[in-house]
């Protein structure tokens, strides 16, 4: 009978020492929200950086190793993306339906709609919305961009 509450007692012990190291605490989750703004923020000025086709802010926010796909399926480097940006000319670009997924403390999902009006990098017109994917790392330290795919709409 000893044993068995000696099991007993260390079972409910390891089980509740288990459940406290799965429960994040309170700063831990401010944190993380912290850094889900964060992300949002730079959404948020990667569309408006499109909308003054000024690619300064969007270096920032792009890993050096960044590229992305394309609605018509090509690979977009940093540099061309970064060229583009100054070639085109937007009177609408903006973000919408956001959501950050924090896959762990180094890495982030962020998925929305972008919706842009104007002229492309070749003066091809643009009037489009596209459902876009960003994968996000942490990098010594400074979140970047380091993946990006793009799904057209269907209007």
């Amino acid at each position: 009978m000893k044993r068995f509450f000696h099991v007993l007692t260390t079972m409910i012990l390891i089980s509740a020492v288990s459940w406290a190291q799965g429960t994040p605490k309170k700063a831990e989750t401010k944190a993380g929200g912290g850094v889900e703004q964060a992300l949002l923020e730079m959404e948020r000025n990667w569309a408006a950086a499109a909308l003054k086709s000024d690619p300064a802010p969007i270096d920032a926010i792009l890993a050096d190793s960044w590229s992305a796909i394309s609605v018509e399926g090509k690979i977009t480097t940093r540099a061309q993306s970064l060229d583009d940006t100054k070639k085109s000319k937007f009177t609408r670009s903006e973000s919408s339906e956001m959501k950050v997924r924090m896959i762990n403390a180094d890495t982030a999902i962020v998925t929305g709609v972008w919706t842009g009006v104007g002229t492309g990098p070749k003066g091809e017109k643009i009037d489009t919305s596209e459902r876009w994917t960003d994968v996000f790392a942490n990098q010594g330290g400074k979140w970047k961009c380091v993946a990006s795919q793009s799904t057209t709409i269907k209007k």
